[in-house]
This record gives structure tokens, sequence and C-alpha cells, in this order.
């Protein structure tokens, strides 16, 4: 089979229900029964029962979108899909860990609670937010935006999407800008703050204190950082670079890039929607690419075998 990599989505990728056929699954019913109670959340009705609005809530989506990462991959394993890598886009690096081995279920869940309401802190809902930039390259959307105040680059997904985030004020006058530079379309994102920018700095150093108390192992399974875009090599490290993850960019294309670089022909985005797998043409011209968001998709998807 094609060296396979897990890729797992970040905010905006969740929706309602998105767990409920997952728990009927008996052992996935009983993880999420433990990671509701070391979290202190109900999150079966978070997976189950949870609209659109509240589901936009960080403090929500996070260890959401955390536990059906999780139960997907225990489902890919039990057919036999082992990565060779993986990587996570944003609230997506928790799961990845998780999934690759550098932490228990219960803590990556828990731990994305605290981190949620971190950043709800740092940034309360209406605020602030993020668009995505299509059209444009990395560079012409930071030369577009000197000038602009509270407003940055905040995730750099592909050559041809930059996701920006800022005051509300900042990301109006961020896109009659970038549009005279040539984006195609500016799109606002269904998210509650701006993530990986400073205005959420203070969240980190609110979340260090949970990050270092979590018991942190090598990953059997190399995990690509969004920080650095290369794979985690000390466990030691993995707490600080979280921190820093947290208010500064994502680095998804170079992360692609590595996981490349690392020898995988095949990816996986294992939890809800297409985000990542769209990317895909663009990164890894050439490379499967597919998105398992249910069980059912779980049981139907076929990787190549070279």
């Amino acid at each position: 089979m094609a060296k396979l990599a897990f890729l797992f989505p970040g905010q905006g990728s969740q929706q309602p229900g998105m767990g409920a056929e997952l728990l009927q699954d008996p052992e996935l019913a009983d993880l999420c029964l433990r990671c509701s109670d070391a979290a202190n959340i109900d999150l079966r009705r978070l997976l189950v029962e949870a609209d659109d609005d509240e589901l936009r809530l960080t403090q929500n989506a996070q260890p959401a979108l955390v536990f059906v990462g999780v139960g997907l991959s225990l489902l890919l394993r039990r057919r036999g899909l082992e990565p060779a890598a993986a990587a996570g886009h944003s609230v997506g690096e928790y799961t990845a860990l998780c999934a690759a081995g550098a932490l228990r279920p219960e803590d990556a869940v828990s731990l994305v609670v605290q981190r949620g309401i971190a950043m709800a802190e740092a940034a309360p809902a209406g605020t602030t937010s993020m668009s995505a930039v299509l059209g444009l390259s990395p560079e012409a959307v930071e030369e577009a935006l000197i000038g602009v105040p509270d407003v940055w680059p905040a995730n750099f997904n592909s050559p041809t999407q930059v996701v920006i985030g800022g005051t509300m004020l900042g990301l109006e006058r961020a896109g009659p800008r970038l549009l005279e530079a040539g984006a195609k379309r500016v799109l606002p994102l269904n998210v509650s703050a701006a993530f990986h920018t400073p205005l959420v700095e203070s969240a980190g150093s609110f979340l260090r204190g949970a990050l270092e108390v979590v018991p942190w192992t090598l990953a059997p399974v190399p995990v690509v950082a969004n920080l650095t875009a290369e794979p985690y090599s000390d466990p030691e490290t993995i707490a600080i670079t979280l921190e820093k993850q947290l208010s500064s960019p994502v680095r998804w294309a170079d992360g692609v890039r590595k996981l490349s670089e690392l020898g995988c022909e095949a990816f996986l985005e294992v939890g809800p929607k297409r985000a990542l797998t769209g990317m895909m043409r663009e990164l890894a011209p050439g490379a499967f690419a597919a998105a398992v968001g249910t069980p059912q998709a779980v049981a139907e998807v076929a990787v190549p075998v070279h």
C-alpha cells in the first residue's frame, strides 16, 4: 500500500451531528464518556445535538473535532490502515498528536477545552474573525496588508489560498485592498475568533500550564508541526511548540510538502467535510487524497496499493 498520511482538519469543519454515527460504536461511546469526565463537559451532546451556532463557539468546536478525528482514526486502524505520518490544521494538530500516540484521548480533549476557553477569553466572540483569501499568493497578501491595522496572515494553506485574521474592522478594511491586489474572492469563515494572530497571544500564556502537565511521549508516527513544518523530534518541545502555535501562522503548505518528502503518497483527511482534501491537488499533484468523515466513508475508502 502507498505510504499513508492522516490529515486532521481544524475549526470551520465542524457540523451538527458529526459524531452521531461514531457513537453507535460501543468502544467509541465508552471513550466519549471517559473524555467527557476528564474534560468536565457533555461531549456526547456536542457531537449529537448541538446546532451550528453552538458549535461555532471555539470552546465547543475544538473538543468535538478532536474526538471525531480520534474516533475515525481508530476505525481506520481497525481496517488495517496505518499512517506513516500525520499532521493537523490548527486544533487538528492535537488530534494528530493523539492519533499518533503522543498523548491520551482524555488528555487531548481536556487540553483543547482549555485551549478553547483561553482563546474565547482572549478574543470574545463577535470581536474578531477570519477570512479566506483565494487566488492570491502569500507574498501578495502580505504586501496588500501593509498599512492595514489589526489584521494578519494566519494560515498559509496553499500557493493560492491564505487565511487572514483580525478585528472585524480590520477584516472589513482588508477585503477591498485584497480584491484590488488581485484576489478572486475574500470569504468570511465560520469561526469565532482570529486564531493564529497576535490577538490571541495571551491565550498561549494561559494554556502553558495545562500543556506542561500532560505526560507527552514521542509518538511512533511522525507528526509535522504547524509552527515549523517539521516533525516533532523531542517530546520536551511539544508544549512550547503548541503554545506558540496558538498565535503564529499555520504553515500548512510547507507541512504537506514535508509529508511528501517523508515519502507519503496517499492522504486521508480524517474528519468532517473536505477543507484539506480540496487543497491537495495544488499541494501534492498526483497524490491520492480522500476525505473520511463518517464510519461509512472509513469502510468504503480504497487507498491505492502504489
